[in-house]
């Protein structure tokens, strides 16, 4: 198995992914694909609903570097396992707004949306010594509000991501926000509804095709060579992404 040096990109098929622990269906799924899951467990710092969520407790630098919530050490035990060189985020997690999004950044190619005022210093020191270009936002909740299409392209519901994504050169697809379940709240965010597990493959939770921006969606990727599948003939649903880690070769 290779790291995937890209975030969210990788290069083959996927062999080790992170989600919530919580959705035995998408995981089930998964698994028939030949994909690992390391299974996001209940942090007890944040909401029940947000709890297991993989982009609140847990941020891909790229290759073998990881950032973990402070004080998740199963979760960090779990990535040591497969090899990975997991620290501790500087900042601590709570449950309610900023401190819950100290890792809710999305990293596309060599820039990483994120809003700075929020975002851990393990994170952005490591984008400052690696020349990544930060794209500020107003918008906290970055990864959850992004799907990451390919180096230089997106999706997005958030006017704020999507407006510092278009001035920072990055090809957006706006869309419409809502459609997607997340227990608790009125909608959750599709960014948290999918995960690349192939290079050109991204999954949905649930069938994509019931999205009311479906046919944009497709054609945007259509243009990018990015295929749509669905691991779940259901409604979509705010899983907190899939993050791919490690592939087949």
């Amino acid at each position: 198995m290779c790291f995937i040096k890209t975030p969210n990109l990788p290069e083959s098929d996927v062999a080790v992914a992170a989600m919530s622990g919580t959705y035995p269906e998408i995981t089930d799924a998964l698994t028939r694909l030949g994909i690992h899951v390391i299974s996001v467990q209940p942090c007890k710092d944040l909401g029940e609903s947000v709890c297991c969520h993989a982009d609140m407790l847990l941020h891909h630098l790229g290759e073998n570097r990881m950032v973990v919530a402070n004080g998740e050490e199963y979760l960090k035990k779990e990535l040591e396992k497969f090899g990975f060189e997991a620290s501790y985020s500087n900042k601590c997690i709570f449950n309610f707004y900023p401190n819950d999004v100290i890792l809710n950044c999305a990293r596309v190619g060599n820039k990483l949306i994120a809003n700075r005022s929020v975002l851990d210093n393990t994170v952005a020191d490591y984008c400052e010594v690696n020349s990544i270009e930060i794209v500020p936002v107003k918008q906290g909740y970055a990864k959850c509000s992004t799907i990451v299409v390919d180096n230089g392209s997106i999706i997005t519901a958030d006017p704020s991501i999507a407006g510092a994504a278009v001035t920072a050169g990055i090809d957006v697809l706006k869309i419409t926000p809502g459609n997607v379940y997340l227990e608790g709240y009125e909608y959750g965010f599709l960014g948290g509804a999918c995960g690349m597990i192939g290079k050109g493959e991204l999954a949905f939770t649930g069938n994509i095709k019931e999205h009311p921006d479906y046919y944009k969606i497709k054609a945007f990727c259509d243009q990018k060579k990015v295929e749509l599948i669905f691991l779940h003939n259901g409604p979509l649903m705010d899983v907190g992404g899939i993050l791919p880690l490690k592939t087949v070769l």
